[in-house]
């Protein structure tokens, strides 16, 4: 959580947030499981 809080995970925090809110909100939990469930399957050791 401390590497969102810097300045320069600023823009990156923006786009995401920003993707997130065209997905209409009914879905939106659906879509950030899928990114997770992604996320780890690309980079959990």
């Amino acid at each position: 959580m401390l590497e969102l809080c810097k300045p320069e995970s600023m823009p990156l925090i923006r786009r995401w947030v920003s993707a997130l809110m065209l997905v209409p909100k009914d879905q939106r939990k659906e879509i950030v499981e899928a990114v997770e469930k992604q996320i780890v399957a690309d980079f959990a050791d």
